[in-house]
């Protein structure tokens, strides 16, 4: 990954609103450099923009628009006319005045572009569609037409269009722009480019469908995004090397029937319990009772420790999972019974809540991953990392014989 100064201090100092600051840095550089001025405007800007036009635009960032709705992260404008406008999109999702008070802040023949991370292009297409359709900007039906710079573009009503595109499409078209010797502007997309290169591997936030009926293309990839997240967080509570991977039977083995699936995730060796981060797109995402695309739990051949005792963790993390669920939904889902104590694998579904992004997601899958744990590290006992906020586990949360009174759900 691509790294800068400005990236190590944006995440050494938690950065609240990762859109705002790249979109900054992205105006920094649009008003320092002509070339990636230059860059820009040919990218956006239509043949309705007529040339005089052009050599006049000045890029404003966080622009008041005509309604009091909202502001545009950067607007390319005459005078008070807008002719061109980015909006810069991270893991949050579309303000309710997204993007139609934007489109009508427009002069005729403006242009608007969205800029997102990659996997989130297909959804945002759907949506800003929607959106324009019905608010009458733009036909029923209207397809997304290719540009040569790997955005997407839609006509709009009066000449206006909107696009779409990822960070890396525009850097890669502000680097091919610049001048030969022009040490100041490379030095300045290098440091844009080690943010994008952060924050685009931000969580990105989760429907209450997704999370249930599984799926393909980007919420795939989110998925595959979500669990190596969810795999670095166990890597560094159980001290071991973050490494996930997909997992697929030998060729040679002979399996059972319900062992023949191909999962991706992590092992962890640790302590000898089997424990395991796993995502199984074919064997639970999108079936019916499915309440997350994610499991944890423990693969019953790797463990060393007695099954009866790692059987009786198990159901008190099953139980704690259950008690997740029961708080983040309304009404309550219903219980999933967990796994028979026959069964080769002991698996319990990981909670994630709809609609979380960037590090606040991150920072509520690390307070439930340390929730579900508790029973695990007392009963190995793994001590904390030295330098986490993480406090001993109290005796009291070692975990017995299946509780005679359901466990309270952890705080959120």
């Amino acid at each position: 990954m691509n790294t800068s100064v400005l990236a190590h201090l944006a995440a050494r100092f938690k950065v609240p609103h990762p859109e705002t600051l790249l979109t900054e840095a992205l105006h920094f550089v649009l008003t320092r450099h002509p070339a990636a001025r230059e860059a820009v405007i040919a990218l956006l800007a239509t043949d309705s923009v007529p040339d005089d036009v052009r050599d006049w635009i000045k890029f404003t960032s966080e622009a008041s628009g005509t309604e009091p709705s909202g502001r545009v992260d950067i607007a390319g404008r005459v005078g008070s006319r807008t002719w061109l406008s980015i909006e810069g999109k991270l893991g949050a999702p579309l303000t309710p005045h997204q993007p139609v008070e934007y489109v009508r802040a427009l002069e005729k023949g403006g242009s608007i572009l969205f800029v997102c991370p990659a996997p989130r292009i297909p959804r945002l297409l759907a949506e800003l569609a929607a959106r324009t359709t019905r608010a009458g900007q733009s036909s029923p039906g209207e397809e997304w037409r290719a540009g040569r710079a790997g955005d997407m573009w839609l006509t709009l009503a009066e000449g206006r269009r909107m696009g779409v595109t990822s960070w890396r499409y525009l850097l890669t078209e502000l680097g091919d722009a610049v001048p030969e010797f022009d040490g100041p502007m490379t030095s300045d997309l290098h440091q844009l480019e080690g943010l994008v290169a952060k924050f685009e591997d931000e969580l990105l936030d989760w429907t209450t469908e997704e999370l249930t009926s599984g799926g393909l293309g980007a919420t795939f990839a989110k998925a595959l995004h979500t669990t190596r997240v969810l795999s670095r967080i166990v890597a560094e509570e159980l001290g071991t090397a973050h490494a996930p991977h997909w997992h697929t039977p030998s060729k040679n083995a002979v399996l059972p029937s319900l062992e023949l699936w191909d999962w991706y995730g992590q092992r962890f060796r640790a302590a000898g319990s089997g424990f395991a981060v796993c995502l199984e797109p074919t064997t639970y995402w999108g079936l019916e009772g499915c309440r997350s695309p994610l499991r944890v739990g423990f693969e019953v051949a790797e463990a060393r420790l007695p099954l009866d005792r790692l059987y009786q963790v198990y159901l008190h993390m099953h139980a704690l999972s259950d008690g997740c669920f029961h708080e983040l939904s309304h009404p309550p889902t219903n219980a999933v019974d967990p796994a028979p104590r026959s069964d080769g694998w002991w698996l319990l579904p990981f909670p994630l809540r709809p609609g979380l992004a960037g590090e606040e997601a991150v920072d509520e899958m690390r307070a439930t991953a340390r929730t579900l744990l508790t029973p695990l590290l007392s009963a190995v006992q793994v001590p904390p990392l030295v330098g986490t906020a993480k406090a001993p586990i109290p005796a009291s949360s070692t975990p017995g014989d299946t509780p005679s009174e359901p466990l309270p759900p952890p705080s959120y």
